[in-house]
């Protein structure tokens, strides 16, 4: 047949011995083993979260999973994948993906399908093999999630030509006749012209159609599905990523999902103790830890002590699970978990697109994976999260797996036996707030604890109509009456320097917020200029050097730490990540919620024991309405509705001091003005809803930021891959970059175009 062996992997044939994990066979074992080694450790506990009686679906799960398995890479035996692993053709060249050609297999009838049915149904034991071929096929065509329903990813000789017009198959190699043990016996010859590949398009179209259908009307299977393919992923990279260390997949996985890689209840006890130190849990505290709904929402102002609170929850509905405690951003997620959980025993681990940089440097221990110059390296970092007890990390780590990510996906052994915390729930975009819907009518029988400040009245309804039994918590309206706020419209900018002056006079801390990065790093200058105490704040620095801002920004605000004065002048990032108190607040006009957040940030700490005095906020409007509004209409929309909120507060203002309550109260009034209305079809996934078919879909509604590097920085990024984290800088697209080379999906910034200083930041020369 041309080839001695088949392979899985590309691999140098004659560099010696082929190794055993790149053989196809023992591949395809590997997985197989991987996946029952998933379903050993949580398969109860995955069907315990999907509300599936594990009496009937116990065994469903184990076949589908170990076929699955079994059969997601068995296309690979084709000559034009085989000649690609081997380097004599490119990628480009091969006329079909393996994955759909292992579909095709399963899903046409012939002795590949019989054989799969047979081992389905554990040779007659089972008479449910012909329903649960059609889940395998779903978990198997999708596996890579570049199954898109043209086929334009998943082949190339339908649509763009350049490639061979038929594929062999090598289904009687010597290699698999363990597999099929005599049962197929026919080798295939392909035929890829356009008329086949439509026909056969159009054939396993309308099977897809037909499975997805059978999943709109039956929630159960639905569910099932949903878990089967992402299972089957999860073990794919298990079994692919693995065998190069000591143990086998198996042995590792049955380390890290065993249950003391779940949680304890004593120890999110130990979290809540050392947190509250000699004080008990408040009233509302303890109506948060003690709901009995599955689904809790919580809305409370800011400083009202809802991380303690949901640790407290997570004491009564995390025992026993992975926990998941999940923020709107990065800087958020390191706070929470440098706050809370770092401080104690609890096996923790911090996980977002930067994790191993914080993780090592916080720790001061290294990892033991390389420089992930590898997609199995890539795949062995996301494996880390399967270990944790809990995970503290960004809200897109989780809702990845509603969308059809790969992270998402290879982590869905934790995601799906888990409780969950989304924490800021106002500050996810549109997408970002029906994927947790969506995930949480996916696992009905997870436990989800929802907080926010307060919910915009259509997203409230939105979740309200959708997901059934919230147990519905708000902070104390004693707490959230507190007199809290001084509001001060001002007329232009210039006046907020004097008020800053005066401060310092007064040795007090000034947080001062501007809508971009440009009028930041301008305020800052002067207030340089004046010889003022200032620190700067923002996106746009290398990450190892907004670390050390963001903890500088910290630091220079607790009073046991600095005495002195200082100024704070920040973007949008000071909405959620920073957790300081300030004495005065001053901030351009911006939209109504991220008002309320930097609000959050003024009088913080005070309570029912200690009501202190009001503190002063400071309003102007800025001189452009960007980064708000797709447009200059929605622009204007945006700021009107702001200035109009703004003018009924003050009106409240001159009679008394602001509350809370005043804030919300009048923000639960505002309707909404975004342009993405969420309705149902924004909670349909490629994961839940696909059939057959998978592709990837944005997490987030789409940004125009991207991740730059300076040219002074290059070299030590191509030598050490790792250094590209530390690096890089977020800025704002522009048409000049659309030459600028690349490194890793980062642009490598010309000379003489940036300006960059750790004390303000990258700005445009």
């Amino acid at each position: 047949m041309g080839f001695e062996t088949l392979l899985a992997k590309s691999i140098d044939e004659s560099a010696g011995k082929i190794p055993t994990y790149a053989r196809l066979l023992p591949h395809l074992r590997l997985v197989q083993d991987a996946g029952e080694a998933i379903f050993e450790m949580v398969g109860e506990k995955v069907l315990e979260q999907i509300d599936l009686n594990d009496e009937v679906w116990h065994s469903r799960l184990k076949r589908g999973l170990s076929i699955a398995c079994l059969c997601h890479d068995i296309g690979k035996a084709n000559d034009g994948f085989q000649k690609m692993v081997r380097g004599e053709i490119s990628p480009k060249e091969q006329p079909i993906r393996h994955e759909l050609l292992s579909a095709l297999l399963l899903a046409r009838k012939g002795e590949v399908r019989d054989w799969a049915l047979n081992l389905l149904s554990c040779e007659g034991r089972f008479d449910d093999a012909d329903e649960l071929l059609e889940y395998v096929i779903a978990a198997v065509a999708g596996h890579h999630r570049k199954l898109d329903e043209e086929w334009k990813k998943a082949s190339i000789a339908l649509h763009d030509g350049g490639c061979g017009q038929n594929v062999r198959m090598f289904l009687t190699h010597e290699n698999l006749k363990p597999l099929f043990r005599g049962e197929v016996s026919e080798e295939l010859e392909i035929d890829l012209s356009e008329d086949f590949l439509k026909k056969e398009r159009k054939v396993f179209h309308k099977g897809s159609i037909r499975f997805a259908d059978g999943l709109e009307n039956n929630s159960d299977w639905w569910r099932f599905a949903a878990v089967l393919k992402a299972l089957t992923s999860a073990a794919d990279v298990a079994g692919s990523a693995l065998p190069e260390k000591d143990e086998t997949p198996r042995d590792w996985i049955k380390l890290n999902l065993a249950d003391k890689q779940f949680l304890k209840a004593e120890q999110m006890r130990e979290v809540v103790n050392a947190s509250l130190k000699e004080n008990k849990l408040r009233k509302f505290q303890k109506a948060v830890a003690d709901s009995k709904a599955k689904i809790t929402l919580v809305e409370a102002g800011c400083g009202t002590g809802k991380t303690v609170a949901a640790y407290a929850w997570a004491e009564n509905y995390g025992a026993s699970k992975k926990l998941f405690f999940c923020y709107p951003t990065t800087g958020t997620a390191t706070e929470g978990f440098l706050g809370y959980v770092a401080k104690n025993d609890v096996e923790a681990e911090l996980i977002h697109s930067r994790s191993s940089v914080d993780i090592e440097e916080m720790t001061e221990v290294k990892g033991d994976e390389k420089d992930g110059e590898t997609e199995k390296r890539l795949r062995i970092e996301s494996l880390k999260m399967w270990y944790p007890q809990v995970i503290v990390c960004t809200a897109d780590t989780v809702l990845s797996l509603v969308r059809n990510n790969r992270r998402g996906w290879y982590n869905s052994p934790s995601i799906l036996s888990a409780s969950f915390v989304f924490d800021e729930l106002h500050a996810y975009d549109n997408r970002m707030f029906a994927a947790v819907i969506a995930l949480i009518k996916a696992l009905p029988n997870a436990h989800f604890l929802l907080m926010t400040a307060s919910l915009p009245k259509e997203r409230k309804e939105f979740l309200l109509k959708h997901v059934e039994e919230i147990e519905q918590i708000q902070t104390p309206k004693e707490l959230e009456e507190l007199p809290r706020y001084e509001f001060h419209k001002l007329s232009d900018r210039s006046e907020a320097f004097e008020i800053a002056e005066k401060a310092r006079s007064e040795n007090l801390k000034i947080l001062w917020i501007c809508n971009t990065v440009a009028r930041t790093q301008a305020v800052s200058d002067e207030l340089t200029n004046r010889n003022l105490p200032v620190q700067t704040y923002h996106s746009r620095f290398k990450y190892e050097d907004r670390k050390c801002r963001h903890r500088s920004v910290i630091d220079g605000f607790d009073r046991q730490v600095s005495k002195d004065s200082l100024i704070a002048v920040t973007t949008q990032v000071a909405e959620m990540s920073l957790d300081l108190d300030a004495d005065i607040l001053i901030s351009e006009i911006a939209p109504v919620p991220a008002l309320i957040q930097r609000l959050g940030r003024l009088n913080r700490r005070i309570n029912l024991d200690d009501r202190g005095m009001p503190r002063m906020a400071y309003f102007y409007m800025p001189e452009t309405k960007s980064p708000y509004g797709k447009n200059d209409d929605e622009a204007q929309k945006i700021f009107e509705q702001s200035e109009s909120w703004l003018d009924e507060l003050f009106k409240l203002n001159a009679a008394r001091p602001l509350s809370q309550a005043d804030l919300a109260e009048h923000f639960r009034k505002l309707r909404s003005i975004d342009e993405n209305k969420l309705d149902k079809k924004a909670l349909r996934t490629g994961w839940l809803d696909s059939g057959w078919f998978a592709m990837p879909e944005e997490v987030r509604e789409p940004n125009v930021s991207v991740s730059v590097i300076l040219p002074e920085d290059e070299r030590v990024c191509r030598e050490n891959r790792k250094e590209i984290i530390n690096k890089a800088i977020p800025m704002s697209y522009k048409n000049r970059m659309k030459d600028w080379s690349e490194l890793k999906g980062n642009l490598i910034a010309p000379p003489n175009t940036i300006e960059y200083c750790k004390e303000r930041g990258a700005r445009w020369l």
